[in-house]
């Protein structure tokens, strides 16, 4: 499901130093059950929430809904979001029947779904 093709705010066409943060990360998510992964937590006092996430479409910017709709992958209720600092989030496809992770897109920016106080 990984989107190559994907152009502007979100893309694969990155340097090796964040290809490499990437592999870490999955890396280490995949040594985790998804009850200790959906346990972490991020933000301060005022802004704690989870850390990973589901999103529905419905909030996710126009330009990534279109896009879903171009690789056909706009029939999902919602799509699944790691969080990898401040910023950079990984974007993907939980299948109900597998409970896997299917990667998508890399948005370095915050990009996809931007916090409303941003």
């Amino acid at each position: 499901m990984l989107d190559h093709e994907a152009t502007g705010a979100w893309t694969w066409d990155i340097d090796r130093s964040d290809m490499m943060e990437i592999m870490a990360f999955l890396s280490e998510m995949e040594k985790r059950t998804w009850s200790e992964i959906r346990r972490d937590m991020a933000g301060g006092n005022r802004r704690r929430g989870e850390k990973h996430k589901f999103i529905p479409l419905a909030s996710l910017c126009k330009e990534a809904q279109t896009r879903l709709a171009e690789i056909e992958l706009d029939d999902q209720d919602q799509l699944f979001r790691f969080r990898l600092g401040n910023l950079k989030r990984l974007w993907g496809v939980i299948l109900p029947d597998d409970h896997m992770f299917y990667l998508l897109w890399w948005d370095e920016h915050h990009n996809v779904c931007p916090s409303a106080d941003r």
